[in-house]
């Protein structure tokens, strides 16, 4: 009889060969070419296996970026937090991209499509916004509200990091920080005086 753990590594394998397969196809021919027989032959797998783990496509794809939240958040809290500044989250999300290139070019780049954009900016605003509440909470005096101020620091990184990616990371993470910081931050520091 195979104990639990067993069950889980060979659950965690599976469906790590799936995201795996999906990553590759997606970087060879974009998303929205892939298939799930594509995954399916791929990874190697039975159609059954596929569908006892995952939906669909779009279930599978979410769950690696799920997995890259979860690797980013881990950074996170290995390193240097905001510390009053948002362009520190920005430093580290491009440091982030720059050591899991692979994956961010499948996930953020114009290979991998809307789906996990529209997470990462989800979940990228919410960190954000979060800072601003914090930071401006006492301020009743604010033109742009913290919502949309944080919407707009993140649409401007997601695009730059978009671009980066598709171009094959023309500059290091601290120099593309550099350019998306001198960008926004005259404008946001015009919001906030």
């Amino acid at each position: 009889m195979v104990g639990k753990v067993g069950v889980d590594r060979r659950i965690q394998r599976t469906r790590q060969i799936l995201q795996d397969a999906l990553m590759a196809l997606i970087l060879e021919k974009g998303y929205d070419a892939v298939t799930v027989q594509d995954v399916i032959d791929r990874a190697n797998v039975g159609r059954s296996t596929f569908y006892s783990h995952f939906q669909d496509k779009d279930a599978l794809f979410l769950s690696g970026f799920e997995s890259l939240r979860e690797q980013f958040e881990q950074y996170l809290s290995d390193g240097a937090s905001m510390n009053g500044d948002p362009w520190n989250l920005s430093l580290q999300m491009f440091q982030h991209a720059q050591s899991h290139l692979q994956l961010y070019k499948a996930l953020a780049g114009k290979q991998g499509g809307t789906v996990a954009l529209e997470h990462i900016h989800k979940y990228l605003t919410a960190l954000m916004r979060e800072h601003f509440k914090s930071q401006f909470l006492e301020r009743k005096d604010m033109d742009v509200p913290p919502d949309v101020l944080a919407h707009y620091m993140v649409s401007s990184f997601m695009a730059l990091l978009t671009w980066w990616l598709d171009h094959d990371v023309p500059y290091p993470a601290e120099r593309m920080n550099d350019m998306y910081r001198q960008l926004t931050q005259p404008g946001i520091i015009a919001v906030l005086r």
